[in-house]
């Protein structure tokens, strides 16, 4: 018969019970087990440890002699009285009972049998005896902290942790995969007779079902541990490299003796560790799922740090920096971009991997050497070869915007910016402007980590359409290959260009323009008319230059014409009322000297009068003509 007792006061409960009816505390830990279970078969010796998932108690198996087994309980998060809700619980319960009891694998406990009882689940697992790994680390109990009898060496904690790796890549490449989602320290067992570390405690274990883990988004928010648990654990979506962050976080912990549950999400020591151990953990630690390590490459990372460093073909960077693992080189070509463009393109980086046994990324390299003419863009490539996981260049501009302020429409305007490449590593960067009064030069970049580059940008004035708001956009594109949507840099960086055409500067502008281009004009006219009087007089003084006496006789009859018409005209004129008041005063009392004085200088002077005429009609034509043009090139160049 199961017993149920309150963890507070040690009064029996029922299953369901959410607070004891005797000391009124809540039950949120599993209550406790005594007595027997399932008809007798499981005697329940003491419990192992408590937790938000259940209980894990140490029994004894009455149908095998007695033997020694673990029985986990498993807390269930739905509503009892909701028979749909019971129901998908069993039937998931059954579905990862029967998925853990098909594996098979030295360094997992064997799962027995698992079983309902009084609306409890339960677990019958294997018996793993030895010291779990949190007994040599700080613990801390009842709010003091314990230090450990003895440190592992490193050395230990790497090989430790390569068997940790292939158990998670047995139980990942299922056809379902199993994920533990529960890795830490507490839950590795140093097997007391061979030293091996076995992985226990797969109470919370998931099966992968369609992208997603098996179980609902309510139960998976709460599995996992602060400070080993990643962040989509966090959000109800595990998935296989969930594990390999947990994985990852309990080696430093061992490591450093830094509790990651004092700090989630941040390794404050991960530097003080070898660097290439480091870069290993770093990769596995990346918040991203998609950028992280699989348990794969994690463990051919620490394999190549676990070998004696005597078999292993070193390269070297300047400074006399040696590395011997493939996953510290994206690090140190960062570091040492300039030479490592030049190792690679050079084959001293194909060499080594050869010596490593990389073929792959051997023949990955020297493709790249022979198709890539742009050497940066060859090593960028080849690192994300490397490490698919990777972080790309992010492309940053010295100012979102430009406002230009109120300008007129004339000449050009040219701003600066200063793009860096705030990342890591290269980049390519297109520069594009989606108006035609903006250019940007260069329209190619080339970015370098810590490197600003300098792009000019030129607004045209004269070019901007006739209304008082303008804007345009500048925009970089970062050219990265072969990137995943959580992997590529972040999208395109845009430049906002604003500018306010000014009305009352834009009027100034186009009077102006009209001004500065009529005066020239009429200048021209000037001259081109005065070259064009030039050459009629000389056609006609040409036959008065021959015979002097023509010009005198033409000058006669002229004068005599203007005389006669003057005699025999001056009554005509001053019958006519209108031109009576003109001109009268002037005929009419006329002396017969004056008017033969005005008859032999009237042509002469008619001559004169009619060029000056000419000039005027020249000089107006030709200036409104010139500010017409003017005008009309403040609107189009």
């Amino acid at each position: 018969m199961t017993h149920y007792a309150c963890p507070a006061c040690g009064a029996p409960l029922r299953p369901q019970s959410r607070f004891c009816p005797h000391c009124g505390r809540p039950t949120a830990t599993p209550t406790e087990l005594t007595g027997a279970l399932r008809g007798g078969d499981y005697e329940i010796v003491r419990s192992i440890s408590k937790g938000g998932m259940g209980a894990i108690y140490l029994a004894r198996d009455t149908r095998a002699f007695g033997r020694l087994c673990v029985i986990k309980q498993m807390l269930t998060y739905y509503d009892a009285s909701d028979e749909q809700q019971r129901r998908q619980a069993r039937q998931r319960f059954e579905e990862e009972g029967r998925t853990l009891a098909y594996l098979n694998h030295p360094g997992i406990p064997k799962i027995y049998t698992f079983f309902e009882e009084s609306g409890g689940y339960y677990l019958v697992m294997e018996y793993i005896e030895g010291r779990n790994l949190e007994s040599f680390v700080t613990r801390r109990l009842g709010g003091r902290s314990t230090a450990p009898g003895a440190m592992i060496h490193r050395e230990e904690v790497i090989r430790y942790a390569v068997q940790l790796c292939r158990i998670l890549e047995y139980l990942h490449g299922q056809q379902r995969p199993v994920m533990h989602l529960d890795i830490k320290p507490a839950n590795l067992i140093l097997e007391a007779q061979l030293g091996d570390v076995r992985l226990v405690d797969f109470g919370t274990a998931g099966v992968r079902q369609g992208g997603n883990v098996g179980n609902d988004g309510a139960d998976a928010a709460v599995y996992g541990t602060d400070g080993y648990a990643p962040p989509e654990q966090y959000r109800g979506r595990p998935v296989p490299r969930s594990d390999v962050f947990a994985a990852a976080a309990t080696i430093y912990h061992l490591l450093t003796d830094d509790d990651p549950r004092d700090h989630p999400f941040k390794w404050p020591k991960l530097a003080a560790l070898p660097q290439e151990l480091a870069l290993a953990l770093e990769r596995a630690l990346r918040p991203d799922p998609e950028r992280r390590s699989t348990a794969s490459e994690l463990r051919v990372a620490l394999e190549t740090l676990s070998t004696p460093s005597r078999t292993l073909e070193a390269f070297t960077f300047p400074g006399n920096v040696q590395i011997r693992t493939v996953g510290a080189l994206p690090t140190l070509c960062d570091q040492h971009w300039d030479v490592a463009r030049r190792f690679l393109y050079q084959g001293d980086f194909q060499r080594w991997l050869g010596d490593l046994n990389r073929l792959d990324l051997a023949v990955a390299a020297d493709e790249i050497r022979k198709g890539e003419q742009n050497q940066d863009r060859g090593l960028e490539r080849f690192l994300h070869i490397v490490d698919p996981g990777l972080p790309h260049p992010q492309v940053e501009a010295s100012q979102p915007s430009i406002n230009l302020g109120s300008i007129a429409r004339e000449a050009a305007l040219i701003e600066h910016l200063k793009i860096d490449n705030r990342s890591r590593g290269y980049a390519q960067v297109s520069v594009s402007a989606d108006e035609p009064w903006i250019e940007a030069f260069p329209t190619t970049l080339h970015l370098w980590a810590g490197r600003p580059v300098e792009l000019t940008v030129t607004v045209h004035a004269e070019d901007l359409p006739l209304r008082r708001q303008q804007q345009g956009t500048v925009t970089l594109v970062c050219e990265t290959e072969g990137a995943t949507d959580s992997t590529a840099a972040a999208g395109p960086v845009q430049v906002s260009i604003l500018a306010r055409v000014s009305v009352w500067r834009e009027v100034l502008r186009i009077l102006w323009r009209a001004f500065s281009t009529a005066v020239p004009t009429a200048w021209r006219g000037i001259v081109a008319a005065g070259r064009w009087g030039a050459s009629m007089s000389q056609k006609l003084v040409r036959p008065f230059r021959r015979s002097p006496w023509l010009f005198w006789l033409l000058w006669a009859a002229l004068s005599v014409g203007a005389g006669v018409g003057l005699h025999y005209g001056r009554d005509l004129l001053l019958a006519n009322s209108t031109l009576d008041k003109l001109v009268g005063p002037v005929i009419g009392f006329m002396p017969p000297l004056g008017m033969a004085l005005a008859a032999v200088l009237g042509p002469p002077a008619l001559l004169i009068a009619l060029w000056l005429i000419v000039i005027v009609a020249v000089v107006l034509a030709s200036g409104v003509l010139g500010a017409i043009k003017g005008v009309w090139r403040s609107f189009a160049r």
